[in-house]
């Protein structure tokens, strides 16, 4: 499963979609809370205490070019996958079921009715494709999966056309050596596909969906409620066209294996994480390329060995760093590279911490930081600015100072609260955020602060005026200087 790389080159220029309204205590593009049968799901109207200014929207968002090779995505969904239409081979009422019902043959399975203590068991020994439809199906279980995936090439578990299927395990783990099967609500062994263009709740006291090698969701909306992870998977996770809700104990989406060498890629679709651990974690790579992920964690936001944020809505709001780069591979280059999209954070932690590097080369970041122990953004090797507008507040602890050759870069000091403003001497908005915490210093890097430029920065208490030396400007003294920050 090690892939190719390439390096991409965009240059596509996207204008802005954010929202002048403030709904909640963020703004951002729409989208809809969805309640199961047992838990509400947080989505970004609920994100975290940013939002956007009356003005926002005229700041363009551009996708640049990344300086690091990326993995070719460009061929990780079938057409199969994203195919939802079918025809019935074998049709099962599970109310009818006693124990379990065992598929051996390929051919498409569609299933109606409810039932309690029932498995629809997969073992196809010839590697043949499996097709699983739902159609308002209930199944409720003590400590059984509902559906376990043993063996076949494939299995599509598909919601049909305006259903509502819910499937609930509910039991303590008792086997740690069994890898937790029997208390999965869906429990594969072998490749994976979640599509449809229903509704399928998942609840468990264990993990909602547990995977041995790969998972897609391709369509539909799927619901999951977990005492642990969310969803689990060796290889990898990968969504596109879907609407995934996760509310879970622990991780919200967890890819590891023992190669370390798992990745999760959000191609489209949305992605609503409420975690009690991590909102997002990957052994080697996490992308998103378009689509929205929303994460509210009480531990870090993204977690991978390189983050590329390449286009699309990221809000996290996080107990600990946002998006970390960090890594238990030996000689891994580990990095967070933003290339495009829009990205809003609110962290309790670092903002932005990359063990290894940092790359900006496009997108609209917005970062407020709080806590006097971490900075807005934080990395251990080199930072590389070609492109992109971030603006951050936060603490001068553990700050930073990052300049670029190809565009202005300010960080000042300025005791505020509110919202903070960016403007040119022709009073065009450059960048601005809001946020009801206060802050020590704002640091701003934008493709419009230019060579020699006089830009006005504005909070609800004070007013002051830069003028950049070069492409420069800072006057922000680290409270706590490591290799790489000011002393």
């Amino acid at each position: 499963m090690k892939k190719e790389f390439l390096t991409v080159a965009i240059s596509v220029l996207l204008l802005a979609s954010c929202s002048s309204t403030e709904i909640g205590s963020i703004a951002t593009s729409s989208s809809t809370d969805v309640v199961d049968t047992s838990t509400s799901v947080t989505t970004s109207e609920e994100v975290a205490d940013v939002f956007t200014v009356e003005e926002d929207d005229a700041v363009e968002v551009t996708t640049g070019v990344s300086e690091v090779e990326l993995a070719d995505y460009s061929d990780e969904f079938k057409d199969a996958e994203l195919d939802t239409t079918y025809e019935t081979d074998v049709s099962v009422d599970l109310s009818t079921v006693t124990g379990t019902y065992t598929i051996t043959e390929k051919g498409t399975y569609k299933f109606t009715g409810s039932a309690e203590n029932v498995q629809i068991y997969v073992e196809n020994e010839t590697d043949d494709k499996v097709h699983i439809i739902l159609n308002g199906v209930t199944i409720t279980n003590d400590s059984l999966s509902c559906i376990y995936i043993k063996d076949a090439d494939k299995v599509y578990i598909t919601s049909a056309p305006d259903s509502v299927n819910t499937l609930t395990t509910t039991g303590t783990i008792v086997d740690e050596d069994d890898d937790g099967k029997n208390f999965c609500t869906i429990y594969a062994k072998k490749d994976a596909v979640l599509n449809g263009s229903g509704t399928i709740n998942i609840n468990s006291d264990y993990i909602g969906v547990r995977a041995k090698d790969d998972l897609k969701f391709t369509g539909g909306t799927v619901n999951i409620s977990a005492g642990d992870h969310g969803v689990r998977a060796n290889d990898s996770v990968r969504v596109t066209l879907a609407t995934v809700n996760i509310t879970a104990g622990e991780d919200g989406i967890h890819a590891e294996n023992d190669d370390l060498d798992s990745y999760i890629y959000i191609q489209d679709g949305t992605v609503n994480i409420e975690s009690g651990d991590q909102g997002v974690t990957a052994a080697f790579d996490f992308t998103i390329a378009d689509g929205e992920l929303n994460i509210d964690t009480e531990d870090e936001g993204i977690e991978a060995t390189q983050i590329n944020i390449l286009g699309g809505i990221v809000n996290i709001e996080s107990a600990d760093d946002a998006l970390n780069g960090s890594t238990d591979i030996t000689d891994a280059a580990v990095y967070v590279n933003i290339v495009g999209g829009e990205t809003t954070i609110y962290a309790e932690g670092d903002g932005i911490d990359s063990n290894g590097s940092f790359y900006l080369a496009g997108g609209y970041t917005k970062v407020v930081q709080v806590g006097e122990t971490n900075g807005p953004i934080d990395y251990d090797g080199t930072a590389s600015i070609t492109g992109g507008t971030l603006i951050a507040v936060g603490s001068t602890n553990n700050f930073e100072s990052t300049s670029s050759e190809v565009q202005g870069t300010l960080q000042t000091v300025i005791d505020g609260s509110g919202e903070v403003a960016v403007r040119s001497s022709d009073n065009a908005l450059l960048a601005a955020i809001s946020t009801e915490v206060s802050y020590e210093m704002i640091f701003v890097t934008s493709p419009d602060l230019t060579a020699d430029g006089t830009y006005e920065i504005t909070s609800e208490t004070t007013s002051d005026e830069v003028v950049l030396t070069g492409l420069y400007f800072n006057d922000v003294t680290s409270t706590d200087a490591g290799p790489g920050r000011d002393r």
